[in-house]
């Protein structure tokens, strides 16, 4: 999949989480859309551990 692609789809995403949070909570959007950089922010830092934890373990042959 093309990094396009990946970003447009997390736009989407994380797009629609941020306003449903909002109509649900009533926050602002800047609280709304802190929350959803937060969450993609997350995302990105736990795939980039599990990726090495992947490496680690394949290079020790688990």
């Amino acid at each position: 999949m093309r990094w396009t692609t990946v970003v447009a789809v997390w736009l989407v995403v994380y797009g629609a989480a941020a306003v449903v949070w909002r109509t649900l909570t009533s926050k602002t959007w800047l609280d709304a859309l802190a929350l959803a950089g937060i969450v993609a922010m997350s995302n990105v830092v736990a795939q980039w551990v599990a990726s090495r934890a992947r490496r680690k373990a394949a290079a020790r042959g688990d």
